[in-house]
């Protein structure tokens, strides 16, 4: 390989890896909203397995008010989650390419390994964006995984203790 060819599949292999990284973002958002539909699937169905037992009595226990608290919440973190974005950044809009990259309003096209290092730094910050927020949504899953288990241990102690 001459020494002139390195920059340029250099920002190749750049544009690849931060390509692949908004790849695998985008896969693991997607990923993340089937567990969150996951989620509220079971804590309904716990709800109603527990929460139709726990009603057959008149009198509510305070556990029951925890359990029904904690499936309200569970719905909410799942409604954060679901809820659209607009502001993840997984590709570039075609138009903006083209305006950007092959006809500048001034100057000359960029050559092939100016973009595909402009298009690598873009896409990093991209990533890094989507990053902080994938990691507030990863928060928020385990917020209702968790408020899950106490939903269960919450039906669970009523049941017993006002069985």
């Amino acid at each position: 390989m001459a020494a002139g060819d390195l920059p340029e599949s250099g920002y190749a292999v750049a544009y690849a890896e931060a390509q692949r990284s908004l790849d695998e973002q985008e896969r693991a958002v997607v990923e993340l909203r089937t567990r969150a539909g996951t989620l509220i699937a079971a804590a309904a169905i716990t709800m109603s397995f527990f929460g139709g037992h726990a009603l057959l009595n008149d009198d509510l226990h305070a556990f029951g008010w925890v359990a029904i608290g904690c499936f309200a919440l569970v719905g909410l973190a799942v409604l954060l989650i679901l809820w659209p974005r607009r502001d993840w950044e997984f590709s570039l809009a075609p138009s903006e390419f083209i305006a950007t990259y092959l006809e500048p309003e001034h100057g000359e096209p960029l050559q092939l390994q100016l973009i595909l290092r402009d298009l690598a730094l873009h896409m990093g910050r991209s990533a890094a964006l989507n990053r902080r927020q994938l990691r507030t949504l990863m928060i928020t899953f385990r917020t209702g995984v968790l408020l899950l288990v106490i939903e269960v241990l919450a039906w669970v102690l009523a049941l017993l203790l006002h069985g």
